[in-house]
This record gives C-alpha cells, structure tokens and sequence, in this order.
C-alpha cells in the first residue's frame, strides 16, 4: 500500500525506522494509510506506542471524537512470508461517518468499494460486528431469552453460556448476550432505543460479534453482504432474511456498470490508449500530460468521486484473475 501511495523511498530505512523506538516516520505512514482508504474523512491523534503493533494512532472525526485506531510497526507483526501489515479499526461512529461520506452511494456501494480495496491490498477482517434492528419490538429482548430456553440457539447439542443485563423495570434497557466474547461469535440483543434515553421505545438491536481464528477467516464479502452471515451463524433470525438480497443486488449493478465501461473503454479506445504509450516514448510526466490533455473534468456515474475511481478501477483492471466478468449472483467486489 506505501509503494502504491509513493511513500517509499527506502524500504529497509523506512521499517528499520517503525521497527525502533523513535518512529520518526509514523506520523506519515499512518496518515499515508488514512488517506487511501478514507479520503479526507478522518484526522489521526497523537503518536502512541501499541501493545501487540509498535506505533498506535487514535482516529478522530471533525469534532475530535475517537472513531477509530491505525496501528502498525514491529517485529512481531510480520506475516510468514514477509508482509508488513498494520491493523484499522473503525468503531460503530466510524463505520456511520464513512457511509455517509458516500456522495448518494447506498451501503452495498459504499462498502463493497472498500471492499474491493482491502482486496488488492490482501487484507484480513479480524473482527466484525453485524447489526439488525427491529424498530417495531416485534422481537424483544424477553422472545430472545424464551428461544434460547428452548434450546434455539444450541449448536452441535451445547448450550452456549448467557447472561441477562436487567433495568429492573426502570426502562434504561436490558440486553441479553449469548455466547462468550472469547469464543469466535457472540449475540447481543438489546433495547438500543432505551439505551439511547427513549424510555417508551420498542427498538431492538440483534448484534452479532464476529473474530477470526486460527481456524476461520472472515471473508471480505461480510462488508457487503452481512445479513446472510448473520442469519447462518443464528438461523432463528431470519426475520433480517432477505436484506442481504436488497445488498447484493445494490453490488451487482454497480460492478456490473463499471466492469462493462472498462471493457467498452478497451473495445473503443485501446488504440488510442496503445498510440498514447508509444508517444509518450515510455516517459510517464509525457504520458501524464497526453492522458489529461483528452480528459474530461465529469466522472461516469458509475464513479461519484474521484476516490472511487481509484478504487474500483485499481480491483478490476489489477484483478489476478485477468479480465473481468459480470455474472448475475457473483461476487465481484474483491
């Protein structure tokens, strides 16, 4: 990603720098990370050291509030075969400022962009929280509870453990969680209204918690697509059934339309392209220069912002599967 980004001069000095006590470069690297993946969205905090990563960055939003952390740096936090890897996080007031930076994006757009980009760049979801609401309180806290007596929330014969949080009948809220936050899922449920200080609301959030493991990934899709993975790992909710459909089909139209301009762009004007390249006699300011001398200021729909169409581009035209395809019910994101 710094090579991408061009902010790699040295590779050894650069790591050997994160790797130390100073971390002259970590303000840059951190900032480097932010703005690839969130576009003029997020400030980073003060330089810290991390517990597991060396350098720990708090991200804030406008109005200086934590909505998230970027680590990176150490020994300890290289890959098998060598990769240098850093870890985002973006808490729940972060996820919310990142979609609504999506210039009339739905979610699937939005995420499935994201997506795409940790894509190329092989990164790994380590955990995910997967929220459905029930405005109406059709299904409270108290019908949970009843089905996890029942024995609905069983898996392979065992119970998993539960514990009730009980207002007491004074309507600041009550959540149930089953399952341990240790294991690789746990289930909150929860009055998110009352929480919220509406003590008369019947809003109730089912929240599944989501950690990878030595033996489970969690594959990038769930940006995308959370409804199915949330439904099959409690398949008593399928009363969010069919969210996952509205999602996908968001995500199929929108790669489909930017697959299908890229090879009309190759079909059409690939020769203009090939006589660009050979003009420029391979120096890149000259073909910089012819390139922006036929562009247009207007993006195509398919792209709202320029950062998109770093994106989305970068995933289809890089793809390691050469050429891309749109396939109706295929997963196009990454």
């Amino acid at each position: 990603m710094l090579e991408t980004a061009g902010a790699i001069d040295d590779r050894d000095e650069l790591f050997a720098d994160l790797d130390g006590a100073v971390g002259f470069s970590a303000p840059m690297v951190a900032k480097t990370v932010v703005a690839q993946f969130f576009p003029d969205m997020f400030d980073i905090g003060e330089q810290g050291r991390g517990r597991f990563y060396a350098w720990r960055f708090a991200l804030r939003d406008v109005s200086g509030e934590h909505v998230g952390l970027i680590e990176f740096g150490g020994v300890h936090t290289i890959r098998e075969d060598g990769t240098r890897t850093a870890r985002v996080e973006l808490t729940g007031a972060g996820c919310r400022i990142f979609e609504a930076a999506s210039n009339g994006c739905d979610h699937a757009q939005r995420w499935s962009l994201l997506a795409s980009l940790l894509g190329c760049f092989d990164a790994r979801i380590t955990r995910i929280d997967i929220a459905a609401d029930d405005f109406t309180g059709k299904y409270p806290v108290a019908w949970a509870i009843e089905k996890y007596e029942a024995g609905e929330f069983d898996r392979r014969g065992q119970r998993p453990k539960a514990r009730l949080i009980d207002d007491m009948g004074n309507k600041t809220g009550k959540t149930f969680y089953v399952g341990s936050r240790k294991s690789e899922q746990q289930l909150r449920v929860y009055e998110k209204g009352r929480e919220k200080g509406d003590t008369e609301s019947e809003w109730v959030r089912y929240e599944g918690e989501f950690h990878a493991s030595a033996r489970r990934e969690l594959p990038l899709d769930m940006l995308i697509d959370p409804a199915p993975y949330l439904v099959g790992a409690y398949p008593l909710l399928d009363f969010v059934d069919g969210i996952g459909v509205r999602l996908r089909i968001a995500t199929e139209e929108m790669l489909a339309s930017c697959v299908r301009a890229v090879t009309h762009f190759r079909r059409q004007y690939g020769p203009m392209v090939n006589a660009l390249l050979h003009a420029s006699g391979g120096d890149e300011a000259m073909l910089a220069r012819l390139v922006q001398g036929t562009a247009r200021s207007k993006l195509p729909e398919w792209c709202p912002r320029p950062a998109d169409a770093v994106q989305l581009l970068t995933a289809i035209l890089f793809a390691p599967s050469g050429a891309p395809t749109a396939e109706p019910g295929r997963n196009h994101s990454a």
